[in-house]
């Protein structure tokens, strides 16, 4: 099973919570969802241990794999920002975190489990930025993230999807 596979990994299983918080930003799980259907792997504590060089990739701050009740599987990738304005959102850096794990976490260092064919998951990227103003939240989720190019994992693209703090995980 895919949770199960991802917890026994050694390499993963110091980074893997129950939570995926990050400057008092969190990503909420519906109070109907079991612990035992989802984990959360904190993909930039990975990279900053286990990556020792000025050259560290920039990461996004949580990965969470969620369980659906027909057996397949929802792949959220989370990068949490805590912000007072727009200026503090930087395009480039967001992009570059989320290609990293995309590339280089789950297509190259575990492609042998986001690629096995046992496990059929839909991928979501999630950009949840905090202290915008509400004035601020539509405009951000509009023009800000429409400008950027999709990213491609196993040959599908993907856009960043805007949500405002705190946002819920619902069952699938």
């Amino acid at each position: 099973m895919f949770i199960k596979e991802l917890q026994k990994n050694e390499l993963l299983a110091p980074y893997i919570f129950s939570d995926c918080c990050e400057n008092n930003i969190c990503v909420e799980f519906d109070p109907s969802i079991s612990e035992e259907d989802y984990i959360v792997i904190k993909i930039d504590d990975f990279y900053n241990a286990t990556v020792k060089s000025p050259d560290t990739p920039k990461s996004p701050d949580c990965l969470i794999v969620l369980r659906c009740e027909d057996g397949s599987f929802h792949v959220f990738i989370a990068e949490l920002k805590n912000v007072q304005h727009m200026g503090g959102l930087n395009k480039k850096d967001i992009r570059e975190k989320f290609h990293t794990c995309l590339t280089d976490f789950m297509s190259g260092r575990f492609r042998d489990i986001f690629y096995n064919e046992k496990y059929r998951f839909n991928l979501k990227l999630f950009l949840v930025a905090g202290r915008v103003r509400e004035s601020y939240s539509m405009n951000f989720k509009l023009d800000f993230l429409l400008t950027m190019r999709p990213l491609q994992f196993a040959n599908k693209f993907y856009g960043i999807e805007g949500q405002t703090p705190n946002p819920i995980v619902r069952p699938c």
